[in-house]
């Protein structure tokens, strides 16, 4: 998994404004649990915990969606947990309702988070195989900084592409170590025993050695109540 970043000292690239479109924090929890496939209880269950919504709407029909952690995240597929400094915010749960991907909101509704949110550093993390995810990202501006990798005695680890300083304080954020290489294994596999990523990681099939490179992202994740608009195409 990728992990990128975005600075308040990085510029935004520029986007061809969307007739219609436009980003606010959600106050709808029905709206939210329908959207976002969970329940009311999940709901409730991150806004305690101090997850953020922020929701894109198309003519005040929500068609975007994604989460700002403010207090702690974790990365599930990692078993990953970790506090979030005052000054940074993590990004996480994005999605796009099928009838409107392939538009460019995913690149827009991120710029709309990184303005309206009053932090210095955002962080996210996409999948190696999700390559809309990476070039949305890249169009909004945000840089990778590193991969996060297995060891081959499986503990985690992250190896630094171009910005070894970002990739170093992103590795602090999570809570791992820097390393020179690793094993990248099937991601969706790492939770699974029989994987053998996990028992022998030199003779699984979807084991691909890595190594520190330079990269960026591949360019190859109804509220009702009225509000103010954070950003407007």
């Amino acid at each position: 998994m990728a992990l990128a970043t975005w600075w308040v000292s990085d510029p935004l690239m520029q986007l061809t404004p969307l007739s219609g479109f436009h980003v606010r924090l959600s106050a709808d929890d029905t709206q939210l649990a329908a959207i976002n496939h969970i329940t009311l209880a999940e709901v409730e269950r991150r806004r305690r915990a101090g997850h953020l919504p922020y929701v894109g709407y198309m003519h005040e029909k929500a068609v975007t969606y994604g989460w700002v952690a403010t207090r702690q995240a974790s990365i599930g597929e990692l078993n990953l947990v970790f506090p979030i400094a005052a000054d940074s915010r993590y990004l996480w749960d994005f999605a796009t309702l099928p009838d409107w991907q392939g538009r460019g909101l995913y690149p827009r509704l991120l710029q709309a988070i990184v303005q309206a949110e009053r932090a210095e550093r955002f962080w996210i993390i996409h999948a190696p195989e999700n390559l809309p995810s990476g070039a949305g990202m890249q169009k909004a501006g945000f840089q990778a900084v590193g991969q996060l990798s297995f060891q081959r005695d499986n503990s985690l680890g992250l190896i630094p592409f171009d910005l070894p300083e970002r990739a170093h304080i992103g590795a602090a954020l999570l809570g791992v170590p820097m390393i020179e290489d690793g094993l990248s294994p099937c991601w969706r596999c790492v939770d699974q025993v029989v994987c053998t990523c996990r028992l022998d990681p030199e003779s699984c099939s979807c084991a691909v050695e890595i190594r520190s490179y330079s990269t960026t992202i591949p360019y190859v994740g109804y509220d009702t109540t009225p509000s103010p608009q954070l950003f407007c195409g």
